[in-house]
């Protein structure tokens, strides 16, 4: 542990500032890294959300157009 002192002062994020949090495709929504891995493409990418299609449409990818699978 370092006891050196820093002037670098710890701030919490404004609600303006974006954060690097996966966002869905189709609605823009915020969605978890996890829902990414599981229901993202190969990329994380997330083409919907819970907001915006159903589990079995986002489980299945038959709403991604073929040319972006």
């Amino acid at each position: 542990m370092s006891t050196e002192s820093t002037d670098v002062k710890w701030t919490p994020m404004s609600s303006g500032q974006q954060t690097t949090a996966p966002r869905c495709v189709n609605c823009d929504n915020q969605v978890t890294r996890q829902f990414a891995r599981v229901f993202g493409d190969n990329r994380d990418v997330v083409h919907a959300c819970p907001d915006c299609a159903t589990y079995r449409e986002m489980k299945t990818s038959d709403f991604i157009p073929e040319e972006r699978r």
